[in-house]
């Protein structure tokens, strides 16, 4: 090992840094410039900010007060989340102040809508972890922690209830993985909180915010309780009565609307009971009536379509227990397609309702003719591969199937299979559901040699091997008996 020190190659980064130094410690001294001074002068100075981080929480708080109406939801989104910075500066992390800063957020997003439910979530739960390191319990002096903890556990509860109604809801058809995430065990948690909290509030704040907050208590409780629909609750009816008195005296714009969506909602929970079944459609009733008394009073469109949508709810409830409700699901489409006449999604709709109807009491023929007149629409106004092209096309083959008619069964089913294996892939549940009646239907000869054997691409598809229990006999007299059979007739000579 020799005795000289090995050191490393400079690479090129590092001897331009080496000649950048040596050039300036080399450098001769520059002469003053007079530009310098005029630049000076001419610079724009930026004031500097003295106030203290109180201060500047307290000119947000007035700043959000003043542009209330006016800043768009970007503006007020910044607007929070500067006041969360700076009262997590100010109060610390685990004080009351940085936990009401949180759930100011959470209600923001909550505002949003459901796709905002996981942000939500997000920011309570901070808030309710402060609450846990605080070891706030319900007291019957401080009203600052029981408002606090009212709140946080309010906005936990709507985030899974919203979340839970999402995955609940039929017209969503990708879900989303961040709602479905959500946990949603904690309902029954969370509401017995929020119900202990207000109790305590009652003797804190004073009886007009008393009943607002009772009130958006209610209207969660009977979410919940629709949401939760597996074993019938008794509060429910004075809970409708107690909502009615509310839209009454705080929602005077929209009372009839809201009136109405409480009677639809109403009688949608208690159809579910058998022994309440009677009570449910009476609530249906209301609301048609409360929406026909809107449309006289003033004509509109709007108003003719709150009708539809009324009677609408009342046939679906009523194919339980009425079987005659043909006419009246012909008014709702009637309803639904003015001014002009046009079929919209509404109007499909209840189609796709009348068919379940028609499907209900066997008249099969109805229903396959109300779906084949629905299908170019549907086509035109969801798309070619839609789900609701795929669900007409395989009631379509399913009805013909069971009135025996394999011909038209096939070739439904065949363009079901089609959409399937291209929207869903060819391994999923029900494209191998349709596959499998597909196959089905090739075992019969005729519908072999009639649809699926015909060329495609230039190639002929084969049928499939047609399996029968007795051999064929090669016993002489039979054979005779072919060749009479097959035989093929003279041919005719003209005269």
């Amino acid at each position: 090992m020799s005795d000289k020190l090995k050191t490393r190659p400079l690479s090129a980064s590092r001897q331009r840094r080496h000649i950048q130094r040596r050039s300036s410690l080399d450098a001769s001294r520059t002469e003053f410039s007079p530009s310098a001074s005029i630049y000076c002068a001419t610079a724009i100075l930026t004031p500097i900010d003295l106030r203290t981080i109180k201060q500047k929480i307290e000119d947000i708080a007035e700043e959000i007060i003043e542009t209330k109406h006016e800043s768009t939801p970007e503006q007020y989104f910044n607007q929070l989340v500067l006041m969360q910075v700076y009262t997590k500066l100010e109060y610390g992390d685990d004080s009351i102040e940085n936990a009401r800063a949180y759930i100011n957020l959470s209600k923001f997003y909550l505002n949003r809508g459901t796709n905002f439910l996981a942000q939500a979530k997000s920011h309570a739960l901070n808030a309710r972890q402060i609450l846990e390191k605080l070891r706030i319990k319900p007291n019957d002096d401080n009203l600052e922690e029981n408002l606090l903890a009212y709140d946080i556990y309010f906005i936990l509860l709507k985030c899974s209830l919203n979340a839970k109604q999402y995955l609940l809801d039929r017209e969503s058809k990708m879900k989303n993985k961040n709602i479905s995430s959500i946990d949603k065990t904690h309902i029954e948690h969370d509401f017995s909180l929020i119900k202990k909290y207000l109790e305590k509030l009652k003797n804190l704040i004073k009886p007009k915010d008393y009943e607002k907050r009772h009130m958006e208590y209610s209207f969660v409780k009977f979410n919940k309780i629709l949401i939760d629909s597996k074993q019938f609750d008794k509060s429910i009816y004075d809970l409708i009565d107690d909502i009615i008195s509310y839209i009454e005296r705080y929602f005077s714009n929209d009372q009839v609307k809201r009136t109405i969506d409480l009677y639809l909602r109403s009688g949608s929970y208690l159809t579910k009971f058998d022994d309440h079944i009677q009570t449910g459609l009476k609530y249906y009733r209301k609301a048609v009536e409360l929406a026909d008394e809107q449309e006289n009073k003033k004509s509109c469109v709007k108003h003719k379509h709150q009708i539809a949508h009324a009677v609408l709810q009342l046939c679906i409830a009523k194919v339980r227990t009425d079987h005659f409700t043909e006419k009246e699901f012909q008014r709702a489409i009637q309803l639904y397609k003015e001014p002009n006449g046009e079929v919209n999604r509404n109007v499909l709709k209840s189609i796709d309702e009348l068919a379940n109807f028609y499907t209900k009491l066997e008249k099969y023929q109805d229903a396959l003719n109300v779906l084949c007149e629905s299908l170019p629409n549907k086509i035109q106004v969801f798309g070619d591969f839609s789900e609701e092209v795929i669900q007409t096309e395989a009631r379509i083959g399913a009805i013909y199937l069971r009135e025996g008619e394999c011909l038209n069964a096939a070739e439904h089913l065949q363009a079901c299979l089609e959409l399937q294996e291209f929207v869903y892939g060819p391994n999923d549940a029900r494209t191998c559901e349709t596959r499998n009646s597909i196959e089905f239907l090739k075992k019969d000869p005729t519908v072999s040699r009639t649809f699926f054997a015909r060329t495609q691409n230039g190639k002929r598809h084969d049928r499939p091997e047609f399996r029968v229990n007795k051999k064929v006999s090669h016993e002489k007299e039979d054979l005779q008996l072919i060749r009479t059979v097959t035989k093929k007739p003279p041919m005719s000579t003209k005269a």
